[in-house]
């Protein structure tokens, strides 16, 4: 399609490979005019007629708080329900019911909920544009948009990279976007887990449909680090446990230190969707690959790119004519 315009963003497969870097390019211009690199250069946006409900019935700090800043940036307004007992959820209504009510308030929501599929109810509910910030186990595509958008920035390119991603695949929403976007763009990838906390075999089998080679599946960490480009790494998910024994077996399974970045290359890429908990070692984090709280930041301009985009502020054409995308 030629617009993004009045679209939602559910999963990671809404968008096109070319929709992606098309994005990504809105999100550095978006960036640039944040006065990254200079903090003097920022610059205000023109009033923008429009608002964004933030409808978050799970925590969140990062998420939430980089679409409200986003949309604010923008010019626009916000309003936010930040958790579900201060809403009328707490007296039964259904989330469809939310949905239709909430659209008469704003011109875009962002959901965010427990259960798979949440996000999609409240999108064939709704009469604006609905973005997907996590629902329950299935996907985190904002996310992975902002993943593409720090890897790209250091790497120069999303094709031919060889990714690995560690921890928690089974439960972890962020990576059920990330992969099949990855391997859209040609990379690499390989998949670092306890067998009991491995990739749904249908991430497996979609990655494999988009990649020229199948996924590489490890349980060891030090093993798998010597020719990645990027390591992504992820908690192990304290809350997706029904049983509380299971999370104490598998908690700290992985811990990136130093001991074992000896046997990493030294431009692997570090990365972590955050939060983290023990996986990441704070030694770490004064090391020059390290981007995960780089990659946080990027969260605001690639989601002021998203909604400029969804409510048709930006078309999608004038990034193209900009010559903001690559080819794939």
């Amino acid at each position: 399609m030629d617009t993004l315009a009045g679209r939602s963003l559910i999963s990671i497969q809404d968008f096109s490979n070319e929709e992606i870097l098309s994005l990504l390019g809105l999100a550095e211009k978006m960036a640039e005019a944040l006065g990254w690199e200079n903090t003097d250069d920022r610059q205000g946006p023109e009033p923008l007629d429009a608002i964004l409900a933030t409808l978050f019935f799970e925590p969140s700090t990062r998420t939430r708080m980089s679409f409200e800043s986003a949309m604010l940036r923008l010019g626009g307004g916000v309003i936010s329900m930040a958790e579900a007992k201060a809403t009328s959820a707490a007296k039964g209504e259904s989330l469809a019911d939310t949905a239709q009510i909430i659209s008469g308030y704003c011109d875009i929501i962002v959901v965010r909920h427990s259960e798979a599929g949440s996000a999609q109810i409240v999108a064939d509910n709704a009469t604006v544009p609905v973005i997907n910030a996590g629902d329950g186990t299935r996907e985190h595509p904002t996310q992975a948009l902002t993943d593409l958008f720090c890897l790209r920035r250091h790497k120069g390119t999303l094709s031919g990279l060889k990714v690995g991603l560690c921890g928690d695949l089974k439960y972890g929403r962020t990576v059920h976007s990330l992969a099949p976007a990855l391997a859209r763009m040609g990379c690499e990838l390989v998949f670092i887990s306890p067998p009991a906390l491995a990739m749904p075999p249908e991430i497996v089998n979609d990655v494999q449909q988009h990649s020229s080679a199948s996924p590489v599946q490890s349980e060891e960490l030090q093993g798998a680090l010597a020719d990645l480009d990027m390591l992504y790494m992820t908690r192990i998910q304290r809350e997706r446990f029904e049983d509380p024994a299971e999370y104490e077996r598998y908690k700290g399974v992985y811990v990136l230190d130093k001991a074992t970045m000896k046997q990493a290359p030294d431009d692997m890429l570090i990365m972590h969707p955050l939060p983290r908990v023990d996986e990441i070692s704070p030694e770490i984090d004064d090391d020059p690959r390290a981007l995960y709280f780089e990659q946080a930041t990027g969260g605001v301009p690639v989601r002021m790119a998203l909604i400029a985009l969804l409510l048709g502020i930006i078309e999608q054409s004038e990034t193209r004519r900009s010559g903001l995308t690559e080819p794939t």
